[in-house]
């Protein structure tokens, strides 16, 4: 009986303990504003602006006013195998924004990077080539360096729109051609920006509505389900 508790302890360890090494292994690929830019062809001075603008996804969006009426961006993300985005818009909500999304494919590692018309809430209503951002001829691209995609794009405008979205789409879905449609983002915030200054507000972090699923039992308590799963073994020892 005791060589099973043993045993039974140490797998419920072994469990609290895989979060860690995930995070610990995941390390690499984080970013932060106090972090070099590593890609060479960018020309980006000191004097450009960094936040991080969505700390749980680590998202950090640098921009820069390079010339006059002329605007630099590059959000940088972790590599999840999934499209990346970034909205602007004037109400704050995704019905009527245009938003910039990038995704390198898992395969071939090739890159795409296009303009969306967020028309609706369906994907038939996420409608490519299409919107109202003044995207310089050739600025718009995607790059994956040190398991980090950098989305760069160039716009015209006086100002841009302050209320952005950032998006994260699903893991191992890519548009592709011809209609280079976009599936349901995965999970999605939106902050409010000061171009001048550079500090955001931020709003919270949303997943899919009606599709999304519910949550477990533990979530609805504030538990991890591995923290859940350890108390209860605790309990169950008690009574060995």
């Amino acid at each position: 009986m005791k060589l099973c508790s043993v045993s039974f302890i140490s797998s419920l360890i072994a469990l609290q303990l895989l979060p860690l090494f995930t995070i610990v292994n995941g390390q690499q690929a984080t970013d932060s504003c106090n972090s070099t830019l590593p890609l060479k062809d960018l020309a980006f001075d000191s004097s450009h602006q960094c936040v991080e603008v969505w700390r749980v996804q680590n998202y950090i969006l640098r921009y820069a006013r390079t010339v006059e009426n002329t605007w630099s961006f590059i959000l940088s993300a972790p590599d999840s195998s999934a499209y990346i985005g970034i909205g602007f818009s004037t109400t704050g909500q995704m019905v009527g924004s245009s938003a910039v999304v990038g995704w390198i494919t898992s395969d071939s590692r090739s890159g795409s990077a296009k303009q969306y018309l967020l028309g609706g809430k369906s994907p038939g209503g996420v409608i490519p080539d299409q919107g109202d951002l003044k995207i310089i001829n050739g600025s718009l691209k995607i790059e994956s360096v040190s398991s980090r995609l950098y989305l760069s794009f160039q716009l015209t405008a006086e100002l841009p729109r302050e209320r952005l979205l950032y998006a994260r789409g699903p893991a191992e879905f890519f548009p592709s051609s011809p209609d280079f449609r976009l599936r349901e983002h995965q999970f999605m915030t939106t902050t409010t920006i000061n171009y001048n200054t550079g500090p955001a507000t931020f709003g919270p972090t949303m997943s899919p509505g009606p599709g999304s699923s519910p949550p477990s039992p533990s979530s609805a308590y504030g538990l991890s389900p591995s923290l859940l799963f350890f108390f209860m073994g605790l309990v169950a020892l008690k009574f060995y």
